[in-house]
């Protein structure tokens, strides 16, 4: 069997959210309610001679055209080959370009790693689980990332409708209404939802915070303190990326365990944060971190240190599926994110196993991915580029991610 073509499609869906400003500015209170009205998704398709095709996602949001452009670049590195045998051929492609690493290669890799598992396990007849050697869970613990801060009231709402669909917990955004970089009533604010989210859902369901990177240590730290009678699962990206120093000064004082990671992407980016146990939780994303042998070979670091695995998710139905696969395979998986609003309308695009139960997600069976692509529907459905946002205090100081 050999590659005989390589396509893709880039397109965009509705989020649902309000527009950016005219300006693109939104500062302190007004920063979450400003959003891209669409988000751009990019799906790859490696065709075969023997009538097989491995689907795989490349869905970098912003970075949607320069991903697509590196793969198109790629046709013929792929083009000609057995397909059978992901990570040697994205590690071939890799070593024959000088630059390593980065979000635009590795979203790039990751599309093609995960259509080559895909034409595997449709070869074989298996699930990918079954070609990465096995599943070790049989169900997949799933979150949504889709909750609110907006008011206590409102995070109350969120956290039950969340829950009232299956999922095992709900994520929110603590810290983004804040003015300045020390906004006291902004933590008060977060600290309000949390308490409000735990004593309207009980103790037997998730509470997960994602500050995006943006508080100083400082701010992270004290928000940590003040929520943690409430029992998070974790706090995400307390402080910016790029520091294992500042990560490390909340990390080893929090009383939430801190979660991190959907801003690196090879596993020369991790092992520093692994080497020195500088958080709980790893997040890394399988559309940037060089597909599911990149996302597998940094659990396998993590587990050497008692390190979790609870994988990012920002993209599509294509996405999940990858993730899934390498989840139902890591020896230290803990959980997925999902958002329940896109799950739901992940049928409109491709055909899975997309049904939330009793806080997990289902294993398919199918080989493969496991997942069916409506390729005539999504080469319809047009392109717009996604809005940049912006995230400033009231002074104007940036205060973004």
């Amino acid at each position: 069997m050999k590659i005989t073509a390589l396509r893709t499609y880039k397109f965009s869906v509705p989020t649902g959210q309000s527009p950016a400003t005219t300006s693109g500015v939104a500062r302190g209170a007004d920063a979450a309610a400003h959003y891209s009205p669409s988000k751009a998704w990019l799906f790859l398709k490696l065709e075969t001679d023997g009538g097989l095709a491995g689907w795989g996602e490349g869905t970098g949001e912003w970075l949607v055209p320069s991903v697509e452009a590196t793969l198109q670049a790629w046709a013929p590195l792929l083009i000609g080959r057995d397909p059978l045998g992901a990570p040697a051929i994205t590690a071939d492609i890799c070593n024959r370009l000088p630059w390593k690493g980065g979000p635009v290669f590795g979203t790039a890799i990751a599309a093609i790693d995960a259509a080559l598992y895909d034409l595997a396990g449709k070869a074989w007849g298996v699930p990918v689980h079954t070609v990465l050697g096995g599943r070790r869970r049989e169900r997949i613990r799933v979150y949504s990332n889709g909750g609110s801060f907006a008011t206590p009231e409102s995070a109350v709402d969120t956290a039950r409708a969340v829950r009232s669909l299956g999922y095992a917990g709900v994520k929110g955004n603590p810290l983004e209404n804040r003015s300045w970089p020390r906004d006291a009533a902004a933590v008060e604010h977060s600290v309000a939802c949390v308490e409000a989210m735990r004593a309207a859902v009980g103790d037997d369901f998730d509470l997960l915070l994602d500050a995006h990177g943006s508080p100083t240590p400082e701010l992270g730290l004290e928000l940590a303190r003040r929520v943690a009678a409430s029992r998070p699962l974790f706090l995400e990206e307390p402080v910016k990326v790029g520091s294992l120093e500042a990560l490390l000064a909340v990390s080893r004082h929090s009383p939430v365990p801190i979660a991190t990671g959907e801003k690196l992407f090879a596993l020369r980016d991790f092992l520093p944060l692994i080497n020195a146990r500088a958080c709980a939780y790893l997040q890394p994303d399988v559309t940037h971190c060089f597909g599911v042998t990149g996302l597998l070979d940094i659990a396998r670091a993590a587990a050497v240190e008692g390190m979790a695995m609870a994988p990012h998710n920002a993209g599509g139905p294509l996405c999940l599926a990858a993730t899934v696969q390498a989840a139902a395979a890591m020896e230290n998986f803990l959980i997925q994110e999902t958002n329940h609003t896109w799950l739901a309308a992940y049928p409109r695009y491709a055909e899975g196993a997309w049904q939330v139960a009793d806080g997990h997600l289902g294993l398919p069976d199918a080989p493969g991915l496991g997942v069916e692509v409506k390729e005539a529907d999504i080469a319809q459905l047009p392109y717009e580029p996604m809005t940049y946002r912006q995230y400033r205090h009231d002074d104007g100081s940036w205060s973004g991610w």
